[in-house]
């Protein structure tokens, strides 16, 4: 009887194929020769994924070792008002905050890690005096500039009437705040890892430091005068014991949990993504008219059939962003969407060129080895900052997903406009792998025809060497 399909037994006891050969264990005296060569390529494999396992991975490691070390390069502008306003010295009330958190933020290089601080120069000092026509340039205005500008990561202000302000309250029993003496003003979502596990946290403990000290000076300093006991006596509660504070200044902060894939993770699986247009259009889709095409029409298949399956698939990557509630309005207004979903367009784009060409060359066997480290060289300088990495990772500055995080950064969280840069880098990444596109189509397609012309020729009955001469 005709039967389809082998039993469920059979599957299991017969040793032999539907044709009639053997089957064999596999380490029957019969597949000697074949296991050998199985047993080679097994071997060929783990061996080549290892060697290129470790050569991509180490790029990614590579980019948070030896961080603590490099804490330095997140810079940190010490404005010491306080010294400006009344010199260490001072017979009425010397300052003792401004030098106190100078020498507590030198002391803070003899460990790891350590931020690099730098005292504002006098110039800067002299814009914010009084003058004839009244008060001069704004701490906190010019402070924010610094930092929204992302000319350093962080600026400390030692206000002008640190000093004075705790020593008017404790000799005359005027009011004073101690959170009035410091204002520390920061950007968050520059980048959250580098502020909080940083910039914040280290800043911080220095002005703690330098304050705890300022105000055990200060005592020293109130306990020398003749009438101590009448001052201790008359001072505000808390005026000697916890006379300096600091108040935060939050500049973009990072307050749209839902907006951390989009400017983090998210763009990992954005390259994933663009990866499967590439693979399952080649493999699935162009087979079925490429052989049938002009030159011409496969050349303009090839751009824009991926450029607008990237604007599909871009416009949904943002809307899951939209669905989850992260707002665009900050920096651009209405625009702020439309302004994200072209910035993933133009990156889905230029990462897609890129896969598209080297699928080309690479084939199906070997193309994911490539996507490994297109993968890993994007990500790796992506999400940690790269001042604080090796030099080797200036790189990212011209990479496709580094642009794209700047970018998503601005719109979501209103950090410094790099829009410019951003989709000037991406879509440079366009053009020019548009233009590989091409000039690889046009030699695979002269290639494939070559080869056909000589199995022709040959087939024909000439030899190939004819066909070379002509």
């Amino acid at each position: 009887m005709f039967r389809d399909a082998p039993s469920l037994k059979e599957v299991f006891t017969s040793k032999e194929t539907p044709a009639g050969e053997g089957r064999y264990g596999l380490f029957s005296p019969h597949l000697k020769k074949e296991r050998k060569q199985w047993f080679k390529m097994v071997f060929m494999i783990l061996g080549l994924v290892s060697v290129f396992m470790f050569l991509y991975l180490s790029i990614y490691f590579g980019s948070y070792y030896s961080q603590v070390y490099r804490a330095d390069h997140f810079s940190v502008e010490l404005l010491d008002l306080d010294s400006a306003a009344s010199p260490y010295g001072s017979v009425a009330h010397p300052a003792v905050l401004g030098p106190a958190i100078q020498s507590a933020a030198l002391n803070s290089y003899s460990t790891d890690p350590h931020l690099g601080w730098y005292v504002a120069n006098n110039d800067v000092v002299r814009t914010m005096r009084l003058t004839s026509d009244g008060q001069g340039r704004d701490p906190l205005s010019y402070a924010m500039e610094r930092v929204q500008n992302q000319d350093v990561w962080a600026v400390v202000v030692v206000n002008a009437n640190a000093t004075s302000g705790v020593w008017n309250a404790l000799t005359s029993g005027t009011q004073w705040t101690p959170g009035g003496a410091m204002t520390f003003v920061f950007q968050e979502a520059r980048n959250f890892y580098g502020t909080e596990q940083y910039v914040r946290r280290i800043a911080l403990s220095v002005l703690t430091s330098g304050g705890s000290t300022a105000a055990t000076n200060l005592a020293n300093q109130v306990l020398a005068l003749g009438n101590a006991t009448a001052v201790l006596a008359a001072a505000p509660s808390g005026a000697l014991p916890s006379p300096f504070a600091y108040s935060q200044y939050v500049l973009a902060p990072f307050d749209q949990l839902a907006g951390i894939p989009a400017t983090t993770v998210g763009t990992i699986y954005l390259i994933i993504f663009t990866f499967l247009i590439s693979v399952l259009w080649n493999q699935l889709a162009l087979p079925t008219i490429k052989d049938k095409l002009t030159i011409g029409s496969e050349i303009a298949v090839k751009l824009l059939v991926p450029f607008l399956g990237y604007f599909w698939l871009s416009l949904h990557y943002s809307l899951v962003s939209l669905a989850f509630l992260v707002t665009f309005n900050r920096a651009l207004g209405k625009g702020g969407f439309v302004v994200y979903w072209m910035a993933n367009w133009v990156t889905m784009s230029a990462l897609g060129y890129v896969m598209e060409t080297l699928f080309l060359w690479l084939g199906p066997l070997f193309f994911p080895f490539f996507l490994l480290f297109w993968v890993i060289l994007n990500v790796s300088v992506a999400f940690l900052d790269i001042a604080d990495m090796a030099a080797f990772y200036g790189y990212g500055y011209i990479m496709p997903i580094w642009n794209l995080v700047e970018a998503s950064k601005f719109i979501i969280f209103n950090t410094k406009n790099h829009l410019v840069q951003n989709f000037a880098v991406n879509l440079g990444w366009l053009v020019v792998w548009a233009i590989i596109l091409v000039l690889t189509v046009v030699y695979q397609r002269r290639k494939t025809e070559r080869q056909t012309m000589r199995e022709a020729w040959t087939q024909a009955g000439g030899k190939t060497s004819d066909m070379d001469g002509k």
